[in-house]
């Protein structure tokens, strides 16, 4: 009897280190633990606990460098209910937000905070030039099945919005951004903030099956570099406007979009 209880003791005494071990356990050690659901990111300079930490770098192997990660973990994803809070950062990229794993395939994203200098996406064909300025987007709430939003709200700013074309920089003010989706319908809405030298008008319809997208745009000023660049993208109006028209998928098929 004094020997099971010296057993009993024992193992008592392991499953209570082991809590303990798990309940401060560092970063550092938890990670090779964790490879295969890190997706190939590396992680280096961490320190902290696997519940509150930090990497003073997260890249991609042979990939970009994303920047300094700090993060929060609930301890109660022990009991299946994970609650991670991320803070990303690097000069040209900062994101913030609040994850809430619904499921195995579902996760819920709030509070989220997207910072980007734009010049960071590089030369876009679509656009005939590289984008400029920053964009800051604040997303309150987006629930993803798989990596599509099948709910999302979410509205932001492209301040000092310019496209770098070979002939030089094209101002195009401040534009405003809105989306939403229900169902795993995406409507966005980008609008300029009705003071710079091109009014915007543009609506996207987006969803797995096709996207429909029509813009508008308008020189408020006889802007020779700005008249110049709407011309690359499509015929000008007499008045100078552009309309653009692009869709894809099952929409280009939808009677309603006016395509046969």
């Amino acid at each position: 009897m004094k020997a099971l209880r010296i057993v009993l003791a024992g193992l008592a005494a392991v499953v209570l280190a082991l809590a303990v071990l798990v309940w401060f356990m560092p970063a550092r050690w938890a990670l090779p633990l964790l490879q295969s659901r890190l997706h190939g990111l590396r992680f280096e300079q961490v320190d902290g606990t696997v519940w509150q930490g930090r990497a003073g770098q997260v890249s991609i192997p042979g990939g970009p460098v994303l920047g300094s990660l700090a993060w929060t973990l609930s301890r109660s994803t022990l009991l299946g209910d994970t609650r991670l809070g991320l803070d990303l950062r690097q000069p040209q990229l900062q994101l913030q937000g609040e994850l809430h794993r619904l499921s195995a395939t579902q996760d819920n994203w709030h509070n989220v905070n997207l910072l980007v200098d734009m010049a960071m996406l590089g030369m876009q064909p679509w656009l005939h030039g590289r984008p400029e300025g920053r964009l800051n987007l604040h997303i309150a709430q987006a629930q993803l099945q798989g990596s599509w939003p099948m709910q999302i709200a979410a509205a932001g700013t492209w301040s000092q919005a310019a496209v770098h074309t070979a002939q030089g920089a094209v101002s195009l003010g401040t534009m405003l951004l809105k989306i939403n989706g229900q169902a795993g319908v995406l409507h966005a809405a980008l609008d300029d903030d009705g003071s710079g030298p091109l009014q915007t008008a543009g609506r996207l319809s987006f969803s797995p099956l096709g996207w429909d997208l029509h813009i508008n745009l308008r020189p408020r000023h006889d802007d020779p570099a700005l008249l110049r660049w709407l011309r690359t993208l499509g015929a000008p109006a007499p008045d100078g406007g552009v309309r653009l028209r692009y869709r894809g998928g099952l929409a280009q098929f939808n009677s309603t979009t006016g395509n046969p």
